[in-house]
């Protein structure tokens, strides 16, 4: 019997994108040729219950056929935004003063570590942090195995072809977000609303956008409302998406693999799968975002006593005891 360790390899994985009212997934597997190997989608009740949405991911794990590859998660709630900070040649103590910062000054309580090329990006992520971690126990309850979830700009990015730098993806009823990317890495993203918009789409543009124009932004609404901004002034072209060196088919609008619809699995998988380099896990910043009077001191100093220490008592030893026995007594 193979063990699923030996029977895995790189280009097996499952993606997977939640919004509030449907999950979609993508199976790539690297011993067949199609592409994807498998594609489904799958409508929550209530995103909020817990049931419902282990319900949806037991029937989206049972349409995808019961996969036993590494799982990746992208989701990105609405009001969430991100935002990257060059942390190039930093050690790790440096980079834990640099996550401490991005939560203090931009709420940015998780965040991911990018490499591209010889340079290294540490982009901060302002989300619910619970949620996040809600969404992984409650598919690891549904059966996939070795989840991880991922912000959903980042699965995207990785996919998206070498000609657009920036993209905005409505993924369903009144969740919507926008991404600035370069070169493949994101630069900055937020979710927007989507009112009055087709879902699922994807649109991509080519405009390019300064590498560090958002750097002196802080605020999540003054980031939202930038990408916002340079999205109406945007070149808009066609989008094309690459896995990996290869070009995705375009599926028509209505079949379930079409890129509208699977775009941002798509970019998950291709992660799980070990195809787009190195993968880091998103870290969380628990103790930074606790207000100072919170934080647990566990090396506080008590005094339990002001009495004076009191004199040890000396014993004579046995060489001592055994003289003493030979000597006479005093009567």
């Amino acid at each position: 019997m193979t063990s699923r360790s030996s029977a895995l390899s790189r280009g097996d994985g499952v993606g997977i994108e939640v919004t509030r009212d449907v999950i979609r997934g993508v199976r790539l597997g690297s011993s067949s040729q199609d592409l994807p190997l498998a594609a489904a989608e799958v409508p929550i009740a209530v995103s909020a219950d817990d049931r419902s949405t282990v319900d949806a991911f037991l029937r989206l794990r049972a349409e995808l056929g019961d996969p036993t590859t590494p799982t990746r998660i992208a989701v990105f709630p609405a009001s969430s935004t991100m935002a990257r900070v060059d942390a190039t040649g930093l050690s790790g103590n440096d980079l834990k003063g640099l996550r401490a910062a991005l939560a203090s000054s931009r709420s940015a309580s998780s965040s991911v570590l990018v490499d591209d090329g010889p340079r290294r990006w540490l982009v901060g992520v302002s989300w619910d942090d619970d949620d996040i971690r809600r969404m992984e126990d409650l598919a690891e309850r549904a059966g996939f195995v070795d989840v991880a979830v991922e912000p959903s700009p980042i699965a995207l990015a990785r996919v998206l072809g070498t000609g657009a730098t920036s993209a905005r993806r409505h993924a369903s009823t009144d969740q919507s977000f926008a991404v600035v990317v370069s070169h493949g890495v994101v630069i900055a993203a937020a979710a927007l609303d989507s009112i009055g918009r087709t879902t699922p789409s994807l649109t991509c543009s080519e405009t390019p956008v300064a590498e560090g124009w958002f750097d002196d932004i802080s605020e999540p609404a003054d980031l939202a409302a930038e990408i916002r901004r340079l999205l109406e002034d945007a070149s808009p072209i066609a989008c094309m998406l690459d896995l990996a060196g290869t070009t995705y088919p375009d599926f028509p609008p209505h079949d379930l693999r079409s890129p509208q619809r699977q775009c941002v699995a798509l970019g998950a998988a291709v992660g799980a799968a070990g195809l787009a380099g190195r993968l880091r896990p998103v870290d969380v910043v628990f103790a930074s975002a606790r207000a100072p009077h919170e934080i647990e001191r566990p090396w506080a100093i008590e005094r339990i006593s002001n009495l004076p220490a009191t004199n040890a008592v000396t014993s004579i030893g046995p060489g001592k005891r055994f003289v003493a026995k030979l000597l006479p007594r005093r009567r």
